[in-house]
């Protein structure tokens, strides 16, 4: 009785409070699966990266191939793991697609405004500052010096047998099972550091740029210009903070506008 009078209380909401408890109801129910039934957690715990492994073998074993034909068993395998992520992960994607946005109609497009001439000259002023400040080659020696060190690491790791016993695979070491392991799991820790990390870069590269747009004196157009891009691209405004240091490459929009602000031209 009392999950039936919680359900008709529900209903008995206004009509935004009942969209607003679905849509965090549906968001809540997504999480949990992705973060306690995942596939990666699901695989891990029931030995299922193995089990896809030796499925593989046993379908080249049907079309001729043996165990010494590892390119082609390791490229099964990627075919059966496809298929079973977009299995499980296309359902929710088309219910929160066409069902959720369809229906609150948080899909739809309004109508975009624009910029002006000297608005876009003041965004090139922006990509210029990237380019002259050297933000993209310093990107890339990063990007350089990470893989460096990934597959200086791989190297390292991939003789180990204990890694691969770690991970069901007590008798054979694939290389394409040695690449999963290592890059997704074993690295797991040091992706989300430097992913933190090329995320504070990319919003001080950001402020940057805008300094170099304002210098050229269009700290103006910039301001407008940003204002409206926000707007058509349906962005909102207002961020927690610390949500967007660790997902947002660009700064907030009142947070841009704000360092612009102290020297917009009249």
């Amino acid at each position: 009785m009392g999950m039936w009078a919680s359900l008709d209380a529900m209903w008995e909401m206004p009509a935004e409070k009942r969209i607003f408890g679905a849509v965090l109801l549906f968001s809540w129910t997504v999480y949990l699966w992705e973060t306690f039934l995942a596939q990666r957690q699901l695989i891990l715990l029931f030995g299922g990266i193995p089990y896809l492994w030796r499925l593989s073998g046993r379908f080249c074993g049907y079309a001729g191939f043996g165990p010494e034909y590892e390119i082609t068993q390791s490229l099964v395998f990627l075919l059966l793991a496809t298929l079973f992520s977009a299995s499980t992960g296309l359902p929710w994607s088309l219910y929160n697609t066409f069902v959720i946005e369809e229906k609150h109609g948080f899909n739809q497009q309004s109508k975009k405004q624009g910029c002006k001439n000297e608005e876009v000259l003041a965004v090139l002023g922006h990509e210029l500052g990237h380019w002259k400040l050297g933000h993209t080659v310093k990107n890339i020696i990063i990007s350089q010096m990470n893989s460096f060190l990934c597959f200086f690491l791989f190297a390292v790791l991939i003789g180990r047998k204990e890694l691969f016993a770690a991970f069901g695979f007590y008798d054979s070491q694939p290389t394409l099972i040695g690449l999963l392991i290592i890059f997704q799991f074993i690295f797991s820790p040091y992706n989300e550091v430097l992913s933190f990390c090329l995320t504070v870069l990319s919003r001080r590269f950001e402020f940057q740029a805008d300094a170099f747009a304002k210098k050229l004196g269009k700290a103006k157009d910039l301001y407008s210009a940003l204002i409206k891009l926000n707007k058509d691209n349906l962005g909102f405004p207002v961020s927690d903070w610390l949500f967007s240091m660790w997902h947002y490459s660009h700064p907030p929009l009142l947070e841009r506008l704000q360092a612009l602000k102290s020297s917009k031209q009249d």
